[in-house]
């Protein structure tokens, strides 16, 4: 017997392909993985016109609960207009922006073969060796000076997303209300995190394209090779050295680096080296505290989520978080 959702997407799908025969949904139990968003892969079947048709699509769907709240119209936007350009971007395909066919907000795109591992950098789930793994790290750089040389007017992502005059107080000020919106109770420590960030920002300088959230975990690899970059959710306009400090934040070393072979200063020199840009190390270290603070509000919306009995998924405290942000700005705090 079909579900509710099985119908729901049967209907979604026959309101899009129109007056054709045989739409049949094959493998739509919902994929595990993915903390922000539900994942559900599946194969449409169709007949039109004496022809046999079949995509391999792939289903985002908001959560009750998620730890992070974003817009799926808007990374359904941006994903539309990255389809022409110089980028490993996902081609979407259809978008339920309000949920009022899915139940809750929803975008398919096109499925890919490859495989995912967060880990694959560090060895021990993939079991490639050094070298192997050190060219997989390259290829990183590669994707994210692929993201950053986007001509974002040319796409009219200017049409989709903010164009900010000072990206680094606009990064804060997102999270600081993503902080004090999900917080259950007073949180002087990352108050006080909050005020050296807007004292150390940086001046504002080149904006592009900045994913938000580079790592092997988003990434389809075919192979040893890079194929796409998936989870587009947090993209926006900004300082590129956002990324940069995303990827080299110490907290997700064992992410991007490599100990002894690709650590935290091989990485930012190739993508200086590949980009002609010069990554300032004191706004570098600015978004790296920035990277946590983030990762708290994050933690934060996870556990709000817990507690509001919108998600099973049990979220420890931002604790750990918060004493590594002490830590990173310890000297000056004194």
């Amino acid at each position: 017997m079909a579900s509710e959702f099985d119908i729901a997407l049967e209907g979604f799908i026959r309101r899009r392909l129109g007056d054709v025969d045989g739409i049949r949904v094959e493998g739509e139990a919902r994929a595990i993985g993915g903390q922000s968003r539900e994942n559900w892969p599946f194969d449409l079947f169709w007949e039109d016109g004496g022809e046999s048709h079949h995509r391999r699509l792939f289903l985002r769907r908001d959560p009750v609960g998620s730890v992070l709240e974003t817009d799926r119209r808007m990374e359904y936007e941006v994903l539309r207009r990255l389809h022409d350009q110089p980028v490993r971007a996902p081609e979407v395909v259809w978008l339920d922006a309000d949920g009022s066919e899915l139940g809750r907000p929803a975008l398919v795109m096109t499925r890919y073969d490859g495989h995912n591992d967060h880990f694959i950098l560090d060895g021990g789930s993939s079991q490639l060796d050094e070298d192997t793994r050190a060219g997989i790290a390259s290829q990183m750089v590669d994707l994210m000076n692929e993201i950053h040389a986007l001509d974002w007017k040319g796409a009219g992502l200017d049409e989709v997303l903010d164009v900010p005059a000072d990206p680094a107080a606009a990064a804060i000020d997102e999270w600081a209300a993503v902080i004090e919106r999900q917080s259950l109770e007073p949180q002087p420590l990352l108050a006080l995190i909050e005020q050296w960030l807007r004292r150390n920002r940086p001046e504002p300088g080149e904006i592009t394209v900045v994913h938000g959230d580079v790592k092997p975990g988003n990434v389809l690899f075919n192979g040893d090779q890079v194929q796409v970059l998936l989870d587009w959710e947090t993209v926006h306009l900004g300082d590129p050295a956002e990324d940069v400090g995303w990827v080299t934040n110490p907290v997700r070393r064992i992410e991007h680096q490599i100990p002894g072979r690709w650590e935290a200063d091989d990485l930012v020199s190739a993508y200086e080296a590949r980009t002609g840009r010069t990554v300032d190390r004191d706004a570098l270290r600015f978004w790296q505290v920035l990277a946590n603070y983030k990762l708290v509000a994050i933690v934060m919306t996870g556990v709000r989520s817990f507690c509001d009995g919108r998600t099973l998924r049990v979220w420890s405290g931002a604790g750990l978080l918060a004493n590594v942000l002490l830590a990173q700005t310890a000297e000056e705090l004194q």
